[in-house]
């Protein structure tokens, strides 16, 4: 029906309607720069409100039950774990030695330098503490160190607020472990900063650690005692100190035993983990050197990655063998992430050569070659060419 059809000029109508939209003008607005500043603070204080609230809720806890640390071990007459540590000079033993001891994942640190407390360390059979103080004023500090019998001293990596531990506690602990380890020596280095030098020769003396130390009559030490004359004596806790308040100091008269780190100590530069080549920190003569052996990443911070590596028994074999040519190895080995790693293994084959002792791992005569269980023995020549031991005695000392 024509009639009813639209005309031709109509389709063309509806046509142009659909084709051509009405546009309209839109007015788009730019943050300013105000605008974004207050976005960033708003985003920063959302923050940091996380990281106090994960840092300060009722469940931040930095305390650890030191009820039970003593170390399983078999051998009445070892020393440190060896029978042949117990007449070498104390500063001829090398120490596996936990660097920022303090700082730890499972105590709250933020970035901590290791995974698991100072006291665990001790126990896996580690004889060296590196430790910084420090003190934590204010409500802050109050609060983070609401078990600390109201002393602000702590220990901690820089700032209290990134983590801290009180530092009555964790020397509690640490007289705890000698109390019930007798034939074990410690040797503890701290850096001292905000001028808490007094706090810690008061704490020490309020936590008993004070008897431990040993006092020597000699202006210089020349010729340290053995590990068996400290275990003999009952001091069995050298205790350095470097930092603020501190001040080079004739052996004999440094207050209340506590060494300068300075005097005492070499050590290898912080960037170098390849060579055994020490950094003099005072004297020449240092009698103690330290080889600090791990690894920051990019961000300059603790990396558990970095150690698993550096921490390996072929790269503390390498170091090590660059040593050989010195009169003397290192004193001290210290580490981050101790729980990674060969260190303690690496330690005590170490010791053992140092002691005089010869290890030879070899496969035990008339075993069965289709038994399952590669059983094998450790053969110990000390210098007069004596006994055999099985693998199993070898925690137990020679």
């Amino acid at each position: 029906d024509r009639t009813n059809r639209p005309s031709t000029s109509d389709l063309d109508w509806h046509k142009n309607e659909r084709e051509t939209p009405t546009l309209t003008s839109t007015t788009i607005s730019m943050p300013s720069l105000k605008q974004k500043l207050s976005c960033l603070g708003c985003t920063l204080l959302l923050a940091i409100a996380g990281i106090l609230t994960w840092r300060l809720g009722p469940w931040y806890n930095t305390s650890y039950d030191a009820t039970s640390l003593s170390v399983s071990t078999s051998c009445s007459d070892c020393c440190n774990g060896l029978e042949s540590n117990c007449d070498l000079p104390v500063n001829q033993i090398l120490f596996p030695t936990v660097h920022n001891a303090h700082s730890s994942y499972e105590n709250g640190f933020i970035t901590a330098s290791n995974n698991l407390p100072l006291e665990e360390a001790l126990v896996a059979g580690y004889r060296g503490l590196m430790l910084e103080s420090c003190l934590c004023d204010g409500l802050l500090g109050t609060y983070l160190l609401k078990e600390n019998e109201g002393s602000n001293l702590g220990f901690c990596t820089s700032f209290c607020s990134s983590g801290v531990r009180g530092a009555l506690e964790v020397l509690r602990n640490v007289k705890t472990f000698l109390e019930a380890n007798p034939n074990e020596v410690l040797i503890v280095q701290i850096e001292i900063t905000d001028n808490g030098f007094e706090s810690l020769r008061s704490a020490l003396n309020t936590t008993g650690l004070t008897p431990f130390i040993p006092r020597f009559s000699e202006t210089y030490i020349q010729i340290w005692p053995t590990l068996r004359q400290l275990i003999e004596a009952n001091t069995r806790l050298l205790l350095f100190a470097n930092g603020d308040e501190i001040s080079s100091c004739k052996a004999n008269e440094c207050p209340d035993g506590i060494l300068s780190s300075l005097d005492h100590f070499s050590q290898t530069d912080l960037s170098d983990l390849e060579s055994c080549q020490p950094t003099l920190s005072g004297d020449v003569l240092s009698s103690f050197f330290l080889m600090n052996h791990w690894k920051n990443n990019k961000a300059k911070v603790p990396s558990e990655k970095n150690a698993m590596v550096v921490n390996s028994m072929d790269v503390l074999e390498g170091r090590f063998e660059k040593c050989e040519s010195r009169k003397r190895g290192p004193s001290f080995l210290a580490v981050d992430f101790w729980d990674v790693g060969d260190v303690l293994d690496f330690a005590e084959k170490e010791n053992l050569k140092r002691g005089g002792v010869v290890v030879v791992v070899e496969e035990e005569d008339g075993l069965d070659a289709a038994n399952d269980d590669n059983v094998t023995t450790i053969a110990i020549v000390d210098e007069g060419g004596n006994g055999t031991v099985t693998a199993e005695a070898r925690s137990s000392g020679i």
